[in-house]
């Protein structure tokens, strides 16, 4: 009797609408029948054909521990709530952890990464020495003409050395000493050394863009709206591991068919509690995409030792000779075989994918105009004040000069008197 989760034993319906079996359990099953040369017989009346994506784990434990099965499609973890006072453990089949796949972390917007290529320590140092070189502008400036030495340098800074370093064009004095020259090759050769520092780092986060902050929490899911999907089942296991908590919130439960459908999707807007056995076809799903969309998050592990075995019936027959084949299977590498064919299988009978392949060319990102919105928004309030400035010294100026117009014709025009 198959429990019809995906990939261990999966129910399908061929063109005529027979019922089959397809899964890396089926095929262990299978020979194991053919090496006691017996006959494999599945017990579809107990399958309910009309829903063949529903689970049946848990009618095939009830069937298993009556002795309706002798060998159930099935592997279950060992543990107190898997109901072992009528069935007992074979050897271990695999051992996996129970944990969480998250989606990848969305990418960071081009705006966003124009400030991101330049590293906080690096802007740090470069206004450092942005201070130091306008101090020795200006210093040797006050120096020639035999001033003391000041800390004021804030024309040099926004002006020449603001400009070397944005790479930009600047007025140079005519008349320049050795040491001036001096101290403009230092700044001219730093600045192009940083700019291009900094555009091979706009260039690699371009083509291998940085992703937003990785979820690590149930507070970091709350601030991406992410939830957790999960099973009446699942959130009894959990509730028992970790017990109660306040997250709760971002948990949502759906029944075993629509768990198992979205989860074989999968869909990026979920978290999916899952185990070792289904997580390298999620893989193989996204093996043509140059990017992933799911990682296995290590922040999230309910169970780190899952040991899983077939549950037999009571005083079963078959219990030490289907040990033994459990053993030289897996020493014989069929059972590693039998579980990387599965995904064929499963993908040509339609219960799972391959996205098509996407190029790399179509995530490359070339900068275009709205990209340094920011930038334009700041140099348009930076130009609006220039303006207004330039409009209140014209206005400065032209009442400064017809008052002291008017100040000389009212001096004129007081009478002279001579004594």
């Amino acid at each position: 009797m198959p429990d019809n989760i995906l990939p261990r034993s999966v129910i399908y319906m061929d063109a005529s609408g027979e019922p089959h079996l397809t899964g890396y359990l089926f095929s262990f099953l299978t020979n194991f029948a053919l090496t006691l040369n017996a006959t494999l017989r599945i017990a579809w009346n107990r399958v309910d054909l009309d829903y063949p994506d529903e689970t049946l784990g848990r009618e095939v434990l009830w069937s298993a521990g009556r002795g309706i099965v002798d060998v159930p499609l099935s592997i279950v973890n060992i543990g107190p709530s898997s109901g072992w006072q009528q069935i007992i453990p074979s050897q271990v089949m695999e051992i996996s952890k129970w944990q969480l796949i998250l989606p990848i972390e969305p990418e960071l917007g081009s705006t966003a990464m124009i400030f991101a290529a330049g590293l906080f320590n690096n802007i740090l140092y470069a206004v450092l020495l942005m201070t130091l070189f306008a101090l020795l502008l200006e210093n040797n400036q006050r120096l020639e003409l035999g001033e003391s030495p000041s800390l004021w340098c804030l024309i040099p800074l926004i002006d020449t050395v603001l400009r070397a370093f944005l790479y930009q064009t600047c007025a140079l004095p005519r008349r320049q000493t050795r040491r001036l020259r001096r101290i403009y090759f230092i700044l001219f050769s730093f600045t192009f050394l940083s700019y291009n520092i900094y555009i091979t780092h706009l260039e690699m986060m371009l083509v291998h863009p940085p992703r937003e902050p990785p979820i690590r929490n149930y507070q970091d899911m709350r601030r991406s709206n992410l939830r957790i999907l999960l099973t009446p089942d699942d959130r009894n296991h959990m509730m028992s591991i970790i017990g109660e908590t306040d997250f709760w919130d971002v948990h949502q439960m759906v029944n075993r068919s629509v768990f198992q459908a979205m989860r074989r999707l999968p869909n990026i807007s979920y978290a999916y509690p899952i185990t070792q056995t289904l997580w390298p076809l999620i893989q193989l799903k996204f093996i043509k995409q140059p990017r992933q969309s799911f990682r296995l998050s290590n922040d999230f592990i309910f169970l780190s030792f899952v040991p899983f075995v077939i549950p037999l019936p009571r005083n079963s027959i078959f219990e030490e000779i289907l040990n033994r084949f459990i053993l030289n299977t897996q020493c014989s590498g069929l059972y590693p075989l039998w579980f990387r064919r599965t995904f064929q299988s499963l993908v040509q009978i339609g219960k799972m994918e391959v996205l098509p392949y996407q190029s790399v060319t179509d995530y490359y990102h070339i900068l275009g105009c709205m990209d340094f919105y920011p930038i334009w928004r700041f140099y348009g309030c930076y130009t609006a004040v220039s303006i207004l400035v330039f409009v209140i010294e014209l206005g400065l100026v032209y009442v400064k000069r017809h008052g002291c117009l008017l100040g000389f014709l009212k001096v004129d025009q007081q009478p002279n008197f001579h004594p």
